[in-house]
């Protein structure tokens, strides 16, 4: 089989970037030919990664591999989520259609219904027609397949969680010989843009800090480049540290170092955050909020859950945890075993090639 991948591939590293590399190579080792064609079209990070701007006329530009679905038997995309983002695709899905391949959309967020549903009566029509030509979809846990059913028939809708990256994997033993339960580690972990929580967790470190709760964090990721007075908000917050973009071992050090991930998002494209399956898999409690398909991966077994843009919520929860350390270790052991139990790279991998195969 030959399958065409189309989407976004690193730079910039995010969540569906990280997840074409991971499933590209994991393709290409079980043998199948792949070819790609990347449409990321910057290299940083855009908080309104959604809207039209005249720079990303520069995907026009791809429409100059479209011979690559010729020689395809798939395609699969990892469509966006705006009218632009839908739109970009509609050439290779819809010349996919007329040389009867097969053509499979991903949606690796959670926005997708609502900005249908935003859009003026042209583009829904549009919206609804490119996304109408693929056989199939998937989407990232259950609560999220109502985003396709205006599209496909439910029989056609399919369900693949994401993934925690085979390569940071340290054994139990390392993992658990790095980390100190003396008190709480926290540590924040994705682009650094105000709909991930960002500024909540700041004040509520602040509080934190008022009030003489002992704890320790540290912040990575990428900051846009609208964002860059949050380096000096950072600075004066004892015992917090930034530790700016992380890959490889300088993440998993990260994720081991701590034992509470977390992520109090209310991202309108949120989807199912591979940063909280990762932290999961390196034995942290999950402190984050209950958006998008975050409730499909994380319950109460597995963390804490607070209230959106809500500061105060957010320092109970977290001054919860320093007054129950047993039961964060506890916990911490728990979510290591269940998350590299259910979300491997290779269940991944063989979760979307089951789908492609299927009729």
């Amino acid at each position: 089989m030959k399958i065409l991948v189309i989407g976004p591939f690193p730079e910039p590293i995010f969540g569906v970037s990280l997840s074409n590399v991971v499933l590209t190579t994991g393709l290409r080792t079980k043998g199948f030919k792949v070819k790609t064609i990347n449409t990321s079209t910057s290299k940083k990070i855009n908080p309104t990664s959604g809207d039209w701007s005249f720079s990303k006329l520069v995907f026009f530009k791809y429409y100059l591999q479209l011979f690559k679905v010729i020689n395809s038997d798939v395609i699969y995309c990892t469509t966006g989520q705006s009218f632009f983002g839908i739109l970009k695709y509609a050439p290779f899905v819809l010349l996919a259609r007329v040389l009867n391949r097969k053509t499979v959309v991903h949606v690796k967020g959670g926005y997708l219904k609502a900005s249908y549903e935003n859009m003026n009566n042209f583009k829904k029509i549009v919206s609804k027609r490119v996304l109408q030509l693929y056989n199939k979809g998937i989407v990232l846990s259950e609560s999220l397949k109502p985003l396709l059913e205006e599209f496909l028939d439910p029989e056609k809708i399919f369900i693949q969680h994401n993934f925690i990256q085979h390569s940071l994997i340290l054994s139990e033993k390392e993992v658990f010989k790095r980390k100190d339960f003396e008190g709480i580690r926290i540590i924040f972990l994705s682009n650094l843009i105000p709909e991930k929580g960002i500024y909540q967790l700041l004040d509520a470190l602040d509080e934190l800090n008022s009030k003489g709760t002992k704890f320790e964090a540290k912040i990575a990721g990428h900051i846009p480049n609208n964002q860059q007075g949050i380096i000096e908000r950072m600075s004066k917050i004892k015992n917090l540290e930034f530790i700016g973009v992380v890959r490889d071992n300088v993440k998993a050090d990260l994720l081991s170092w701590g034992n509470v991930f977390c992520l109090p998002t209310y991202y309108s494209m949120e989807g199912q955050p591979i940063s909280i399956l990762e932290a999961m898999g390196f034995g942290n409690v999950i402190v984050t909020t209950k958006h998008a398909g975050i409730p499909d991966i994380c319950t109460d077994k597995n963390g804490l859950f607070v209230e959106k843009k809500d500061v105060e919520s957010l320092v109970n929860q977290l001054k919860n945890l320093t007054n129950n350390i047993s039961w964060v270790e506890e916990t911490c052991r728990f979510n290591l075993i269940q998350a590299r139990k259910l979300y491997s790279e290779e269940a991944f991998v063989n979760g979307v090639i089951k789908i492609m195969k299927s009729k």
